[in-house]
């Protein structure tokens, strides 16, 4: 298709019948400059009493190697009876050739009825176009028509190529209907298509092109004609595949429809990522989500649940958003109350799933705190009694006050527990590095590791981290209440010294050579930029240029000495708590608040010690099979615990076997595009990109360069280091292996992933760096784009500079 926009649309006219297009008249700059009175006469006699559109159809437009959208001037809203705007808007449209095109005399302006009463416009793909996967994707905006295409503005939705238009929308059918018509109509490429949908749900096309994008991905394009039905037919089953395991999965939950979140209450979005490797899950979920994570917080009072937390659908982990309510619950209530409760929590998050990474403070009722009281005076909206509130609040208070007062004596029981971790890693590490290698033996060291982790590890910090969960709800409810500013509560979290705190002194002595490589190792060598990723290097095997000390970071660090030792004031601290009633006095209280943050983020630092020693056993495992870090990536824990005892040759056979059916299936799946949220399995064709609402930390507004560590190799300079420094760091995701970033003086920190109160959350508190955490796919893409942007905490803003 070497057509223009204007030959297009004009070839298109009488051909379509599943939408239509507006009248149209076409001028080359050669008809124009030499009868440009009798052009402008045909004009305003042919659309007489009309509003116009003059619009660009350059040579240089909607190639299949370049579309230049947008590059050249359109002018909208021109009154067709008055000639001088009309010549201005078609000179200006021919002008704006110039800059590019000496001679423009073959070349097209496009005059347009402009389109009325549209309901939705924008433009659809007819592959999603970062990596051309099997979605028509759009992007549209329900305001302006303009708004997409100028960059302005705009929602994207993805629907899966294979879906039926009746299941859709009233606008997306119609407009799916009519783009399967242009499809087949232009067959030989992907498609670029600018739309509007009317309140009538007629479909206007203005625009046809090549989808440039997808177009330079394609190994063979000329094969993209014969491969696109059988393509589509291949998907098309990959997504029935999906939906039948969402329905299986919904059915293990006893649920109609499960309702089913990426990054609530474990967030392995955040930890693990959005299309992790089998081993990766599988690890997650032994340690984590099979059962300590309930385990950990049924001492404190809360509610016995049976069972995985976490569940895949396709690559993707999620979390069941009914068994995190179930879990939050004081187990003290009766079940009636509990039944009342979860139709209550399921009401509020399908009435607004952006608070689905912080069911905790905008959902669930899991802890008392100082704004409590005033919370729970919602139920009365929902037709719970006043009898019923109190009966909860009563139980929210037990729990809450138990925890706090109890706070000692829980951590001395967990500080037990771990020191049992540590000797039980030391004594396998001693004994692997002594012992002679063998495959079996090695196996037998990573599953003692793995149970060793189970039992005293990961329980024990759960129990830490929904202390510390406690205690961020009580900080925060200190300022909403007016007891302390947000400043004051900014000022006291950086006051709370923690492993990171310890890792920046330490990377700093490192850095000016206070301390040598080999003792930063000893303490820090274990972590990895994905935890529980088997591929990525630990600290160890990284090169660190500490010739580049960041002066950002030296005066972060004077400023966090400063306030180290910066109290609550403790009158006001009394008061508050006077006010509630907790059993303890202002400086326990205090030392709760702090301790259980600080143990949080140690409980977590010495178990993944035991974790990174397992990874490195697999990895020496698989390097006496003859496997690299890449294909051990596709085993499952339960792939590695079936092969104890057999013959090396027959573990090599049965993995190589294993490997490559987990690759194909995590490569097909890997194709998917899943939603944060699943209520339904509709959502699992048709993807509504829903913008979340930035989790902001601190009240700081800062500007400054963006620099992506999406992927972090392509960011490494030639000594091998990541430039970080004074930057606005921008990261999908971000799991306690990204610690070295905060030694780094960085200004501002953006996430995709991740929670308010989860581990980001409280790093960048703690060092008061600006951040935005868990931004989702809609805004995180904006940032992408920037070269500088402000973070405006205070305002909850993120703004483009220039």
């Amino acid at each position: 298709m070497v057509l223009t926009k204007a030959d297009t649309l004009d070839y298109l006219k009488n051909r379509i019948t599943k939408s239509r297009i507006e009248d149209l008249m076409i001028v080359t700059g050669k008809m124009y400059g030499e009868n440009r009175k009798q052009i402008l006469a045909d004009i305003q006699s042919q659309f007489k009493g009309q509003t116009i559109v003059v619009r660009s159809s350059c040579s240089n437009e909607d190639s299949s190697e370049t579309s230049n959208a947008g590059h050249y001037d359109s002018i909208l809203d021109v009154d067709a009876d008055d000639r001088d705007a009309v010549c201005h808007a078609v000179e200006t449209v021919f002008d704006s050739y110039k800059k590019d095109l000496p001679d423009i005399r073959n070349e097209q302006v496009l005059i347009q009825t402009q389109t009325k009463s549209i309901i939705s416009s924008g433009v659809i793909f007819s592959r999603e176009i970062k990596s051309g996967r099997l979605y028509y994707a759009i992007s549209y905006d329900e305001d302006s028509t303009d708004a997409v295409t100028s960059g302005s503005g705009g929602k994207t939705i993805y629907i899966a190529r294979t879906a039926e238009s009746s299941s859709l929308p009233e606008r997306w059918g119609v407009l799916i209907t009519a783009m399967r018509e242009l499809e087949d109509i232009f067959p030989e490429y992907p498609l670029d298509v600018e739309f509007a949908v009317g309140a009538d749900l007629t479909v206007t096309i203005f625009q046809v092109r090549p989808l440039a994008a997808c177009i330079k991905k394609l190994q063979k394009p000329s094969d993209y004609k014969e491969d696109r039905a059988k393509n589509d037919r291949i998907f098309g089953e990959l997504i029935n595949k999906i939906k039948q395991q969402y329905q299986k999965l919904s059915d293990l939950l006893y649920e109609k429809q499960a309702i089913l979140s990426d990054m609530a209450f474990w967030n392995p979005a955040e930890i693990i990522g959005v299309n992790p490797h089998p081993l990766d899950f599988s690890l997650y979920r032994e340690i984590i989500t099979k059962a300590a994570w309930n385990q950990g917080l049924t001492t404190i009072g809360y509610r016995v649940v049976d069972g995985d937390l976490m569940y895949r659908v396709g690559n993707k982990p999620y979390i069941s958003l009914r068994k995190s309510f179930l879990c939050l619950m004081p187990a003290d209530l009766d079940e009636d109350m509990v039944k009342k409760l979860l139709a209550f929590y399921d009401r509020k998050i399908l009435s607004d799933i952006t608070a689905h990474d912080k069911i905790e403070f905008e959902i669930v009722f899991s802890n008392y705190d100082f704004t409590t009281e005033d919370r729970l005076q919602e139920l009365l909206e929902y037709e719970f009694t006043k009898g019923e509130i109190q009966d909860l609040s009563n139980s929210l208070f037990r729990l809450t006050d138990r925890a706090i007062c109890n706070f000692r004596q829980n951590r001395m029981q967990d500080i037990r527990s771990l020191n049992g971790l540590k000797v039980h890693r030391e004594n396998i590490r001693n004994n692997w590095l002594m012992a002679a290698k063998d495959v079996n033996t090695s196996i037998r060291y990573f599953i003692e590791l793995i149970e060793s982790i189970k039992q005293y590890g990961t329980p024990k910090f759960a129990r830490q981290a929904r202390l510390a969960f406690i205690s961020k709800a009580l900080c925060r409810s200190l300022s909403a209440k007016g007891y302390f500013t947000s400043r004051e509560i900014d000022d006291f979290m950086m006051s709370i010294y923690t492993v990171a705190s310890e890792y920046d002194s330490d990377f700093q002595d490192f850095a000016e050579g206070r301390i040598t490589r080999a003792a930063f190792d000893e303490k820090y060598g274990h972590l990895r930029s994905g935890t529980y990723d088997i591929t990525c290097e630990t600290y160890e095997e990284r090169d660190f240029d500490s010739s580049k000390a960041s002066e950002t970071a030296k005066k972060q660090r004077q400023r966090i000495e400063r306030l180290k030792h910066t109290p609550l004031d403790p009158e006001k601290v009394e008061q508050a708590l006077s006010d509630i009633g907790f059993g303890v006095d202002a400086k326990k209280f205090v030392e709760f608040l702090k301790d259980s943050m600080e143990e949080r983020e140690y409980f977590k630092f010495e178990f993944t010690k035991s974790l990174s020693l397992a990874i490195d056993i697999l990895i020496n495992i698989g390097e006496m099979l003859n496997f690299s870090k890449e294909d051990m990536a596709y085993l499952t824990v339960d792939d590695i615990i079936a092969v104890y005892h057999k013959p090396e040759t027959e573990i090599r056979r049965i993995w190589e076997q294993v490997i490559a059916e987990n690759r194909k299936a995590y490569t097909d799946a890997s194709d998917m595009i899943l939603p944060d949220v699943i209520c339904n399995k509709q959502q699992l064709e048709y993807i509504e990109m829903v913008e979340a609402r930035p989790n902001f930390i601190t009240s700081e507004i800062v500007t400054g360069a963006v620099v992506i560590l999406e992927d972090e190799e392509s960011k490494r300079d030639d000594a091998g280091a990541v430039d970080v420094a004074d930057k606005i760091v921008v990261i999908p995701k971000a799991d306690p292996g990204y610690d070295w970033i905060f030694a780094k003086g960085i200004r501002g920190f953006i996430t995709k992933y991740g929670g308010v109160a989860s581990h980001m959350a409280i790093r960048c508190a703690e060092f008061n760096i600006p951040a935005a955490i868990g931004c989702g796919d809609v805004i995180y893409n904006y940032v992408t784009g920037l070269d500088k942007l402000t973070l405006d905490c205070k305002n909850g803003k993120i703004l483009k500079e220039e």
